[in-house]
């Protein structure tokens, strides 16, 4: 199987909010992977013939009903992707708190959810939509994105001081105590999480969780290291607390994590479906 999408990472204004878009079709079986949470929201697109993406919950039998066009909301846990043989799709990955200027609503409102592109952008998300399918590239569809973006935009709406003080404590100690992100905001805890929610998708204890597993994702990809010591750096209370929390997300080891070929540190390979999914015919 041959599997390498394509990553571009949008220059300024763009890059404080986006971290990439991703674009990628791939020959063989059906592709299965596991999304990991990072703490940000996901838009993914069909641009090919098929019209159909494929969401599982994380046990992997439960369909999930999505459109071909959808936005997956910041979640607390991982979900299961198919993408068919020679089916090109597109993907907005949002740094956290990133898609807050751009979707309109609260993020709170689509925590743990997957919702179909035209309920947060209407007609506009239906055309932007079937533009990238007419697209003759995926540079065009690249541009395509980056023109949307900057024209639906509201950089005025700039984040509360707090919720960025929140999120740049976090990002520097995922283990921080959550009194001691409450001190630097001067909030209450209900004031705290309602704000932290809506800018953000998630409470910020779970967001401290899924980016503590980030960090553990990070280090073992550079291999720098490796065991205890990787426990403790990403701030759990020993090896067995670490290893229980990294299979409560990814379904695996860190080891056996270790051992994957992975194009995407938050995309992990699990074993195929039990019913493969044909490839389109014709390429657009």
């Amino acid at each position: 199987m041959l599997y390498r999408p394509t990553l571009y990472r949008p220059p300024p204004p763009l890059a404080e909010y986006v971290e990439f878009f991703g674009h990628w079709r791939h020959r063989g079986s059906s592709y299965r992977s596991r999304a990991l949470p990072r703490g940000a929201v996901t838009i993914v697109f069909d641009v090919g013939l098929r019209q159909r993406l494929d969401f599982y919950t994380a046990d992997g039998g439960t369909r999930l009903p999505v459109p071909p066009a959808v936005v997956a909301g910041p979640h607390g846990g991982s979900y299961i992707t198919d993408i068919a043989a020679d089916e090109p799709a597109m993907a907005i990955h949002f740094r956290p708190g990133g898609a807050f200027p751009f979707l309109g609503v609260p993020l709170g409102e689509v925590e743990d959810l997957a919702v179909g592109l035209e309920e947060i952008w209407g007609r506009g998300g239906r055309a932007l939509h079937e533009r990238l399918i007419a697209a003759p590239s995926a540079a065009a569809r690249f541009g395509i994105l980056e023109d949307f973006l900057l024209s639906r935009a509201r950089f005025s709406v700039r984040r509360d001081p707090g919720v960025a003080a929140a999120l740049a404590a976090i990002e520097a100690d995922p283990s921080v105590r959550m009194a001691e992100v409450r001190r630097l905001t001067g909030w209450s805890t209900k004031r705290m999480i309602a704000l932290f929610r809506a800018e953000v998708g998630l409470a910020p204890k779970t967001y401290a969780r899924v980016r503590r597993l980030q960090a553990a994702l990070h280090r073992l990809g550079e291999g720098t290291a490796g065991g205890a010591r990787l426990a403790a750096e990403a701030g759990y209370f020993d090896q067995a607390h670490f290893v229980r929390d990294f299979r409560s997300f990814t379904a695996m080891t860190p080891t056996q994590y270790g051992r994957q070929r992975l194009v995407l540190p938050s995309h992990v390979p699990v074993g195929r479906h039990k019913y493969p999914i044909p490839a389109a015919s014709g390429r657009p």
